[in-house]
């Protein structure tokens, strides 16, 4: 059977670097990387990262290390990367990789292995970095079982679910504080406004492998399915998924926002943000954003609940967010390193909080900020985002035994590919272009393919 990514949380373990780096973090470190040199990056286009462009010129000021930025969608960030790093060309000095992808990328050789690095600070670098003031399970879902951390986190995510205090008090709905989604579907239902152009929930429907499968998937989870059994064997065919997939459409048809197809993670987080959903199924990190009165206007009106329970009657919500990685082929990496830690520290938060208000600063990442009094008293977010992450179970994303790890995305080198294909079902059934039967039939091909072209089943 083919070897398993799973994570591991070794991150002291030394190894062998191909080459020599210099490396540093911190401001009064002597540095090695060349002050003149100039980084390339690759990030998505979502707030957290438009805030990291805007704060490196700071890093800039302190180092003389240029920046360069390439921002993408989600679905294109993968597709560029992947070709970057396959070919070897080194186009992207370092780039923002998704929990998924890090274990992948760093066993495949893709992406420079950090814990030798890490190792290699002075011990003022390694107070100033802090790396065990990363959570634990962020640091799980980073690293490979045996090469150690593949990426540092730039923020990290669970899912929650938002609604609109004031349209929930306007129609005398009350939100549990952990509710199914029997009762989401019937709180939505009740919410919408069809007249005003509220939808009771918004989802992601934008089909994609990090777009409406990252939702679907925490939604197959809860209704106690799986992609695979422990023996790899696919059960996309099972009535588990095929309930799932009903409710999925089920809730969008009936209280859900119009063209779910077209709606992203932007395009929703824009919905949520301008009073046109009554409730919103994503990332925490989103929570910043909609508290923001610059970027939202039901600042102030967000409540929070955990994610919603089914079959599955413990925690259903992800892991996932955006880390971010140096380039196996990059000819700057200690510049680059350089970049890394100062984007992923305590020094950066503290930084954005000053500078763009602390329900701004990249969340989910490390315990000191959820100790910080500024953040906690700008966030009212700060307790449920904690509280969700502490109890996310990354090896145990279903009811049943999994054979992959990962609880919103399976952690597979094959599943850029076959989520997109999976994706691509769930949206034909979504605006009647296949029916459920077709859907499961061609999903349990596409999934028994994987297992057998992968060598997964002996």
């Amino acid at each position: 059977m083919k070897k398993q990514l799973k994570y591991g949380l070794n991150l002291v373990s030394a190894f062998a670097l191909a080459g020599t780096l210099l490396v540093g973090c911190s401001s009064g470190s002597g540095q090695n990387a060349k002050e003149d040199a100039v980084l390339n990056i690759a990030t998505v286009n979502n707030n957290d990262m438009v805030i990291m462009e805007e704060m490196t010129s700071e890093f800039t000021e302190k180092t003389g290390i240029k920046v360069n930025y390439t921002v993408l969608s989600e679905n294109e960030i993968r597709s560029k990367i992947t070709q970057d790093v396959g070919l070897g060309g080194g186009q992207y000095d370092l780039f923002t990789i998704g929990a998924q992808d890090s274990a992948v990328y760093l066993d495949n050789g893709w992406t420079e292995p950090l814990d030798g690095l890490l190792n290699s600070m002075s011990d003022e670098e390694k107070a100033w970095y802090d790396v065990e003031d990363i959570f634990p399970v962020v640091r799980d879902s980073l690293s490979s079982e045996t090469k150690g951390l593949g990426a540092l986190p730039f923020y990290a995510e669970t899912t929650l679910l938002f609604y609109n205090k004031e349209i929930f008090e306007a129609k005398n709905l009350t939100m549990p504080e952990n509710p199914t989604w029997d009762q989401v579907y019937e709180l939505a239902v009740a919410a919408q406004d069809k007249e005003k152009g509220i939808a009771g929930i918004a989802l992601r429907g934008l089909p994609g492998s990090g777009q409406n499968m990252f939702i679907f998937s925490s939604i197959a989870n809860a209704f106690g399915a799986q992609y695979y059994d422990m023996d790899w064997k696919a059960t996309f065919n099972t009535p588990e998924m095929k309930n799932a997939i009903e409710f999925y459409k089920k809730i969008l048809a009936d209280a859900g926002q119009a063209g779910p197809t077209s709606t992203g993670y932007t395009e929703a987080l824009n919905l949520m943000s301008t009073g046109k959903a009554a409730m919103w199924y994503d990332a925490s990190v989103s929570a910043g954003t909609l508290a923001n009165s610059k970027d939202s206007i039901v600042s102030g009106k967000i409540g929070y609940a955990m994610a919603p329970l089914q079959v599955k009657q413990d925690a259903t919500n992800t892991i996932g967010g955006w880390g971010i990685a140096i380039n196996a082929s990059s000819k700057n990496k200690e510049a680059a390193f350089k970049f890394l830690t100062w984007a992923t520290s305590k020094e950066y938060i503290n930084l954005v909080g000053e500078k763009k208000g602390w329900e701004s600063t990249p969340s989910g990442t490390r315990v000191s900020t959820y100790d910080n009094e500024n953040y906690k008293q700008a966030s009212d977010f700060a307790d449920i985002t904690k509280k969700a992450i502490l109890q996310v179970d990354f090896r145990n994303p279903s009811v049943n035994k999994t054979p992959y790890t990962g609880n919103s995305i399976p952690n597979m080198a094959e599943y850029s590919s076959w989520g997109e294909q999976i994706a691509q079902l769930l949206a034909s059934y979504l605006v009647n272009q296949k029916n459920i039967d077709a859907v499961l039939e061609e999903g349990q091909k596409i999934l028994t393919d994987v297992a057998v072209e992968g060598k997964y089943v002996k």
